[in-house]
């Protein structure tokens, strides 16, 4: 284990070596600076391969673009069968029934704990208990789902249910260290991150796994304005000014018990100061987000996202971009 003054903690697995390790990287100094690393305390540990690592996992810098919407309640309660959790729901506009909450995440990871590698993260909004409903909407709903970083919610954290990864050793470190449900075969990545769109493909041995494209059309006063009428201007002050925000994660239960890890955990995400560094624009029609048939046994939790969104029926609604952004999960007593 090293420490630079610039770059941070450099253990074995964040700079690689032979050919399961080969997603390492060279060192980068992360986006806040190492101070806002030290804050958090670090355990170190061992992989199965022999690589020195920590149990935190971190991402020095990265850029994310999140589509959230919602699908079929019942669907999603059923595959949180067994986990003792239940789907956070809303109801929009006239309708009685309430719908789950989705997010998926597009990670483009330059340097981090395990190197640098693409992540795709399918979570849903849960709660431990009860049938609760976040929020009945009236018609704004594209601001109104951002509702859990702007103040006490019945959302009680992120369900991680299904990760594409296209680096081996961050499936091995993800499912060891943290209990992250990694898919154990790695997916074919691409994500584009241009500057009109950012274009996704991921497939398994040429079988579509997702793809599709969003085009960037955020609107400043329109984020400031529909934001504010959400959720007041108070707590929309409060999270522009902040330089980070937390997101309580849960686990599956399967991939937990079988590394002997936890559940919980806390995310810190780092967005800076700049009140550009989120954007937030609608879902708009010319978007596209193709979900493919394919599913491929994990040999422990079933989790294939794809096929669980589709059975849902799942409608995007809002598209979140974080362009430059850093973070760190860590255990949760």
């Amino acid at each position: 284990m090293k420490i630079d003054p610039a770059f941070g903690r450099i253990p074995d697995s964040r700079i690689g070596r032979g050919e399961l390790e080969r997603w390492g990287s060279k060192p980068a100094t992360p986006v806040p600076g190492v101070k806002w690393f030290e804050q958090f305390p670090y355990k170190t540990a061992q992989l199965s391969n022999g690589l020195e690592t920590d149990r935190e996992w971190y991402a020095l810098h990265f850029a994310s673009v999140l589509v959230r919407g919602f699908c079929d309640l019942a669907v999603v309660r059923d595959a949180l069968a067994g986990e003792d959790l239940v789907p956070v729901g809303a109801c929009r506009g006239a309708k009685s029934t309430p719908e789950a909450m989705w997010t998926l995440w597009f990670n483009v990871i330059q340097d981090s704990v395990c190197g640098t590698y693409h992540e795709i993260v399918l979570s849903f909004d849960v709660a431990s208990s009860g049938e609760p409903v976040a929020f009945r909407t009236n018609g704004a709903g594209v601001w109104e789902l951002q509702y859990a970083n702007f103040g006490p919610s019945v959302c009680e954290g992120q369900f991680l249910h299904s990760l594409w990864i296209n680096s081996p050793l961050s499936i091995m470190w993800g499912r060891e260290m943290q209990g992250f449900p990694k898919h154990p075969k790695p997916v074919e990545s691409r994500l584009d991150d241009k500057p009109t769109e950012f274009a996704f493909d991921l497939s398994w041995d040429g079988s579509n796994v997702m793809r599709g494209r969003i085009a960037k059309r955020f609107g400043f006063l329109a984020q400031a304005v529909g934001l504010a009428l959400a959720h007041g201007p108070l707590p929309v002050t409060r999270f522009v000014l902040a330089p980070s925000f937390d997101i309580p994660i849960v686990m599956p239960k399967k991939t937990a018990a079988q590394n002997g890890v936890g559940r919980r955990y806390m995310g810190h995400l780092w967005k800076g100061l700049d009140p550009f560094s989120v954007r937030v624009w609608p879902w708009h029609p010319n978007d596209v987000l193709e979900l493919g048939s394919v599913t491929v046994p994990t040999g422990c939790e079933d989790h294939n996202g794809q096929a669980l969104l589709a059975r849902a029926k799942f409608e995007p609604v809002s598209v979140t971009y974080l362009h430059r952004s850093a973070a760190i999960v860590e255990a949760r007593a």
